[in-house]
């Protein structure tokens, strides 16, 4: 094993092995900037995968641990060879060694549940021929699957390079894929590049977004979503958090703490933008009702004041609240607070019983009981997930 003077020295040089992902690294530096605040002994140093590492370099350089961003045979025998404690991190594949990476089944189903949440009738799923993209439309469809709903999928490869370009081969095909897919489709793409060069060539063909074809995209990276042609609303892949959980196993390992089993971390939430601000429930009153149960779930006296504020019967808005969404007014209440939740239990250091009140809950018990109930699991679980 390496030595661990690096401790006695006061620190600990972690090298980070990238190549060929600059949105995906740029997230990944987010999480080891704040991991490296609470771990100020700790100093990063990166290199791209034409760095030609050798053991001899590793240990002159005193190198503690190891991050690995691409799969990388030859690195993964120099660096066993070592000694030298290492993980991977967002591993295209299984690996048998630690690693830590994003849960894209669980990224796929989220996806989906947000477009069912729209009202959207009819999906589609663009992803770019991948493992990881292919267990992302696994997951949209079989939650597409279990509400009744089809959906149509098209592969589209690219070159993920610098500057993103496609080949023309790949515009081309997915211009084709658009001329086919009907207005009032919602796409979820595999990520934010397919989505953002969806919607520019969307736009080039006269469609309205989201009016014509609502967009979700994937990794949720803030430059490219704001300045796209329409602004792109996007699943947090929890990128940051998954590095900071890669960090936190590797130094568990320097310490002499080998993880047993790889770990997944679930997506945040769906940060929404314009691409897909539209609701769309074959009725005018349910579409503003549920906007405004969206955007004032957290206030308690809501479900007694939508009549009053709508002008309608209860029982008119519960029969067309059945008939176009599916569950009543309360249940729609019920599922934006939860949702509200979740999104404070990932993003925020809230405690737990502040987040109960702030999202309308009557008390800590009352969210706990939702979450089991919808979700099969607690607050305080979900917060380490």
């Amino acid at each position: 094993m390496a030595k661990k003077s690096n401790y006695n020295d006061g620190l600990i040089n972690i090298e980070v092995f990238i190549g060929g992902a600059p949105l995906l690294e740029i997230r990944l530096c987010e999480g080891l900037l704040e991991f490296g605040q609470s771990h100020p002994r700790w100093r990063f140093s990166m290199h791209s995968a034409s760095f030609k590492y050798t053991e001899k370099w590793l240990k002159d350089h005193g190198i503690s641990g190891v991050i690995v961003l691409i799969d990388s045979e030859p690195i993964s025998k120099v660096l066993s060879a070592s000694g030298i404690p290492w993980i991977y991190l967002f591993p295209s594949k299984p690996v048998p060694h630690p690693s830590v990476n994003v849960d894209d089944y669980a990224i796929g189903r989220m996806g989906a549940e947000f477009l069912i949440g729209k009202g959207l009738l009819r999906c589609a799923f663009c992803g770019i021929g991948t493992i990881w993209s292919d267990r992302r439309a696994a997951g949209f469809r079989d939650r597409l699957s279990e509400a009744g709903r089809d959906c149509e999928f098209a592969d589209i490869p690219i070159e993920l390079g610098l500057d993103w370009g496609f080949a023309a081969s790949s515009e081309r095909l997915l211009n084709k894929w658009i001329s086919s897919l009907k207005q009032g489709t919602a796409v979820m793409t595999a990520h934010d590049v397919m989505a953002n060069r969806l919607i520019d060539l969307c736009l080039r063909r006269g469609l309205r977004i989201p009016q014509d074809i609502a967009v979700l995209g994937v990794g949720n990276h803030d430059l490219l979503c704001k300045l796209s042609p329409v602004p792109i609303s996007s699943i947090d892949a929890a990128v940051p958090k998954a590095t900071i959980r890669g960090a936190e196993m590797l130094e568990g390992m320097i310490n002499g703490n080998y993880p047993k089993a790889p770990v997944f971390i679930s997506p945040n939430g769906v940060v929404e933008r314009e691409s897909t601000e539209i609701l769309s429930y074959g009725d005018a009153l349910v579409a503003k009702v549920v906007s405004h149960i969206r955007k004032h779930s957290c206030n308690r006296k809501i479900v007694g004041s939508l009549p009053r504020t709508f002008s309608v019967s209860r029982r008119t808005l519960s029969r067309r609240f059945a008939k176009y969404v599916g569950h009543s007014p309360a249940e729609e209440i019920r599922k934006s607070r939860l949702n509200h939740a979740q999104r404070l239990i990932k993003n925020t250091r809230m405690s737990l019983t502040e987040i109960a009140y702030a999202c309308g809950y009557t008390d800590l018990s009352h969210m706990y009981r939702h979450f089991r109930e919808d979700l099969d699991t607690t607050p305080k679980s979900f917060r380490k997930s």
